[in-house]
């Protein structure tokens, strides 16, 4: 956004209408959507290799760094065609709260947590619930299609949950 302060110089001869219309949430093409979905699903399984192997600052990385990402992506998506793209979320999704429902809310918090293996888990879970529900609302919304490797990645990440609870349970 821009305003002029003073123009001394008498250089501006129209008037300048400040708008952050460049900072709205735009609409993703089926492409974005589907990159999104596609390194969300595939990256979680990194996440799940860094716990099964407890190596948590690996998985802590992956989920830092690519999956809360792109869930406040896809939740952004959502809410822009909510208001017809015309808002935005602010700087690293400062005000997404206030589009939100605080079950959601409270689930996106629960994800900053990961001081112990149990609370990355729990974690992944609520990241890829929440992402679930967002993209198939954006999905259906928008008319693209969802990915089928959601179950699959589901299925593994049960798996692999069951697993390191038998054999790292103390």
């Amino acid at each position: 956004m821009a305003e002029i302060v003073l123009d001394k110089d008498d250089r501006i001869n129209h008037k300048i209408i400040a708008s952050d219309e460049q900072y709205h949430i735009k609409k993703p093409t089926p492409r974005e959507f589907d990159d999104c979905c596609n390194e969300f699903w595939m990256v979680s399984t990194y996440v799940i290799k860094g716990l099964m192997r407890k190596e948590i600052l690996f998985a802590l990385d992956h989920m830092n760094d690519i999956l809360r990402p792109n869930v406040l992506r896809m939740i952004a998506w959502n809410i822009g065609i909510e208001n017809q793209f015309s808002l935005s979320v602010g700087k690293n999704y400062k005000y997404i709260q206030h589009y939100m429902n605080a079950k959601d809310w409270e689930i996106l918090l629960n994800t900053y947590v990961g001081n112990t293996y149990e609370s990355v888990w729990k974690a992944l879970f609520d990241c890829q619930g929440l992402f679930r529900a967002y993209s198939k609302s954006v999905a259906v919304l928008l008319r693209y299609e969802y990915p089928e490797y959601d179950q699959q990645i589901t299925e593994y990440t049960l798996k692999h949950y069951q697993r390191f609870q038998s054999d790292f349970s103390l």
